[in-house]
């Protein structure tokens, strides 16, 4: 049980490697430091994904 105020996280072995891999690419200094960066690449991947889409509509 995870002390107050914290969660547990259970995630897969890819997943794990995963976060590893930003874990190194982006220096973080902790586990949550790395889940909040990679959540962060992952909106703006998103985000540029939906502005193609929308371009893509525009142009159209």
């Amino acid at each position: 049980m995870p002390p107050n105020g914290y969660n547990s996280l259970t995630v897969s072995d890819e997943v794990m490697e995963q976060l590893a891999l930003v874990m190194a690419e982006y220096d973080c200094d902790s586990w949550s430091d790395t889940i909040e960066t990679a959540t962060a690449i992952a909106l703006e991947r998103d985000e540029a994904e939906l502005a193609q889409i929308l371009a893509n509509q525009l142009s159209d």
